[in-house]
């Protein structure tokens, strides 16, 4: 059992150990030159971490929970395991998409995106699709969701507050979220448009 806000890994520091999230959130960052946090991935039960080059870690792991972690030894004797080469094209998938999240995508897509995801990662039962309990707790602050999406926390919170008004989420309290239209978030994250190859754009 790890607690809230520990470093795990640091990047650029040697490792030959690869980890799993048991409970918890972990979050994976990268220091940019000017000194801010960006954060590349957000990790929930059951993700792998560890991943180097040339042994080196390729990212700062830390809680942003209190969370359980497994060991599972030496990464290069896992290297030819196929549970494991699938864990690292999911990690490669999940970095490529979300290259394209900040690159592409407008604030309310982005914001509306990771609340998707998040839905998805925290859902009790594990299943990748949005949970039909339609709630979760929401482990990231404004201020992470804002490192994570490259917004300024005014944005991810104005974004926040729109779609609450709009009746797609609900926040009585901040590390509490519901999702209560999550058809129409998804419209608002892209999913819908990129599966159908066509839809409006939706506003900023």
């Amino acid at each position: 059992m790890v607690g809230e806000n520990f470093t795990l890994l640091f990047e650029g520091g040697r490792n030959r150990s690869l980890f799993r999230v048991l409970d918890g959130c972990i979050v994976l960052s990268q220091l940019l030159d000017d000194g801010r946090r960006q954060i590349t991935d957000v990790l929930g039960p059951g993700r792998l971490f560890g991943f180097t080059v040339d042994g080196r870690n390729i990212a700062t792991a830390e809680t942003l929970s209190i969370a359980r972690i497994e060991s599972l030894g030496d990464a290069e004797l896992h290297a030819t395991n196929p549970a494991i080469a699938s864990e690292l094209k999911t990690t490669l998938h999940r970095l490529q998409a979300h290259a394209t999240l900040l690159g592409r995508k407008t604030a309310a897509e982005k914001v509306a995106s990771a609340l998707v995801e998040l839905s998805r990662l925290f859902n009790r039962s594990g299943r990748n699709a949005v949970p039909p309990r339609l709630s979760f707790h929401l482990h990231l602050t404004r201020a992470d969701l804002a490192d994570w999406l490259g917004l300024t926390v005014e944005t991810v919170s104005r974004c926040l507050n729109r779609f609450k008004r709009e009746g797609l989420i609900d926040f009585s309290h901040p590390k509490t979220m519901r999702l209560l239209d999550p058809e129409r978030l998804e419209a608002a994250a892209g999913f819908t448009r990129q599966r159908s190859g066509s839809g409006a754009r939706p506003r900023n």
